[in-house]
């Protein structure tokens, strides 16, 4: 029984998830856990940077299936994945905020500080001129940026992942932010604190 359960779970598409997941069906949530949990499960244990123990994490895990539960209606063909990831590292940052914990972070990270983010994120046109204008970097540009703002890859794992020098992965990031910056300040976005 077990493996015909994972089995139906790996012929479900991501689209038809979303799809299920906007009408209500609680399957389909169910099967985004089943198929997404150890992902943002990563991504909490990653944005804590090990402020967080082991009970706060799942506790986090489940407080960001809840919220994708109750924002399903608004949810757009924009990757599930990437949205799970989202709603899991700003759960995260409002845990350590609500704990008053303070990340030391990157000086090339970027943050969001909305007042409701998961809307945001599938809501801002900011985010999708984002995303664009990630898009128009060359490579390895792009994959670098990709790598530490979606996967959220330290600098030390890309450059030994890639086999590049962490000073030029670091120099990239650096470049790519100022090409961003140009490209949305270009289409009539204020550049503060962007969510990618």
């Amino acid at each position: 029984m077990p493996n015909t359960r994972k089995k139906q779970v790996k012929e479900v598409t991501e689209k038809n998830l979303m799809e299920r997941l906007r009408s209500g069906d609680t399957e389909a949530l169910s099967i985004c856990i089943d198929r997404y949990s150890a992902y943002a499960f990563a991504v909490v244990s990653k944005i804590s940077g090990g402020s967080l123990n082991r009970e706060d994490i799942e506790e986090t895990v489940s407080d960001s299936f809840v919220s994708l539960w109750y924002s399903r209606e608004k949810l757009k063909d924009v990757g599930l994945k990437q949205y799970i990831g989202a709603i899991a590292r700003n759960k995260t940052l409002d845990r350590l905020r609500a704990l008053r914990i303070v990340l030391p972070l990157e000086d090339d990270y970027i943050v969001a500080d909305c007042p409701q983010p998961e809307a945001e994120i599938i809501k801002s046109e900011l985010s999708g001129a984002a995303r664009d204008a990630v898009e128009t970097l060359p490579e390895p540009d792009r994959e670098i940026f990709k790598r530490h703002y979606f996967l959220y890859e330290k600098t030390e794992d890309i450059s030994h992942t890639m086999g590049i020098n962490a000073s030029t992965v670091r120099s990239k990031l650096s470049r790519g932010r100022e090409k961003l910056k140009e490209y949305l300040e270009g289409k009539g976005f204020e550049y503060e604190n962007t969510y990618l």
